[in-house]
């Protein structure tokens, strides 16, 4: 048996929550699906949370979210008597009655006091969970009591404010411990402060969490910290040494403003070359929006040293628009109205101009819009609402573009 688990279950925890390796972490499933298959409700638990997303482990660790895995092992480890598995499914809305009826608990509190006393004995994991159930005031729902039980509503604060600051402590030896993710709340309660529990944010203690996480060798506190640092504008030397040690460990949330910290001579030299070389690394984070986009618009018009690649800037504009960020869509439309870097693709064009935010109606924008209806692409021919738009473009290519329209004695813009 192990010291707060099972073997193979400590084993997980170890491999997969207090450190960010990969190679660790995927070797500790097979051993923990054997141990559920076996009737260990923890380690079902544990697997659950690695099929939950990055939300309840570390940014880019291997495993792919599946939400009908991780409730299946979420309710397999609650009806095998898993403790954390109870807390873990109040926490994200899943603990029905029809599973709260199958736990091996009389009620909630003699769960949480399952957790709470391994957490007593030095777990992390359980130290952060039970901090977790103090900053989300579960326990009003472990203790079985409501805001109707309180005689006024300043008494129900009060009960929250108290409750919610004794997350802190438990937070605090388990970020500190070694649980890198278990500083987010921490963060998050200084940052933001808790206006219900009347509970004021600490920015100062905030930036000390980051700063200690970094210190701690956590990727991505290193990231946070330096990403607070280049954005505050100070200690930008220290801000870019603390992003390449995050970009180092694999974390690359901050490719982008290190990047741009080349780019801009912000901290370190300028140097183009490395600035691309890390924007490039960036744009394979598949939760990157901002590297891929601003290389596709360096690669479309080939400024600042980057060599022009219409077909690459297509590309990465496109990965940019699939994670979400519209931010160039006004110059892949033009790409699609053109065929420049691609094939001509009139209804994409349109679904992109369409689909551009207000304040990017830019020069391109405006150029891609006369194209579309001068020329009839993708909508009906409309020359006069086409030049209209061409004339608030001041780029070259929309000036040569109305050279070819010309308005008649009558006022009516024809082609020459």
């Amino acid at each position: 048996m192990g010291k707060y688990f099972s073997d193979a279950v400590d084993q997980a925890i170890e491999d997969i929550y207090y450190c960010y390796d990969s190679d660790r972490a995927v070797a500790a499933l097979q051993p923990l699906l054997d141990a559920a298959k076996a009737g260990d409700g923890d380690a079902s638990y544990i697997l659950s949370r690695c099929l939950s997303g990055n939300c309840y482990s570390w940014d880019y660790h291997p495993f792919r979210e599946d939400e009908e895995g991780a409730n299946f092992f979420l309710r397999q480890a609650i009806h095998q008597g898993s403790a954390a598995a109870v807390l873990g499914a109040m926490r994200c809305g899943m603990l029905t009655p029809e599973l709260e009826e199958a736990m091996p608990f009389e009620n909630l509190k003699e769960a949480w006091e399952v957790i709470r006393q391994k957490a007593e004995a030095g777990s992390l994991f359980c130290q952060y969970m039970i901090g977790n159930t103090y900053y989300w005031c579960d326990m009003l729902r472990i203790e079985g009591r409501g805001p109707k039980d309180f005689p006024t509503w300043e008494e129900c604060q009060k009960y929250l404010r108290q409750t919610t600051l004794a997350c802190i402590p438990w937070l605090e030896k388990a970020f500190y411990g070694g649980l890198g993710f278990g500083g987010r709340n921490l963060y998050n309660l200084y940052d933001q402060g808790d206006k219900d529990a009347g509970i004021e944010p600490q920015k100062e203690k905030a930036w000390e969490v980051a700063r200690r996480g970094a210190e701690l060798g956590y990727p991505d506190w290193q990231a946070k910290y330096g990403q607070l640092l280049y954005h505050q504008g100070e200690k930008l030397t220290e801000a870019v040494e603390w992003m390449e040690k995050a970009v180092a460990q694999g974390d690359l949330s901050s490719c982008y403003n290190l990047g741009s910290a080349y780019e801009e001579a912000k901290g370190v030299s300028r140097d183009m070359e490395k600035a691309l070389e890390i924007w490039e690394k960036g744009a394979q984070d598949e939760g990157d929006q901002y590297c891929c986009s601003w290389l596709g618009n360096l690669y479309l018009k080939g400024e600042q040293g980057v060599p022009q690649d219409p077909a690459r800037g297509v590309q990465l504009l496109e990965l940019a628009v699939a994670r979400g960020n519209l931010w160039y869509s006004q110059l892949l439309a033009c790409c699609y109205l053109t065929g420049n870097g691609c094939q001509k693709d009139y209804a994409r064009a349109k679904w992109l101009l369409d689909n551009t935010e207000p304040k990017r109606k830019t020069e391109s924008w405006y150029y891609g819009m006369g194209l579309m209806y001068t020329q009839g692409l993708g909508v009906p021919e409309d020359i006069k609402k086409g030049v209209e738009y061409l004339q608030q473009s001041s780029l070259p290519e929309a000036k040569q573009a109305l050279l070819g329209y010309k308005k008649t004695f009558f006022g009516k813009w024809v082609r020459r």
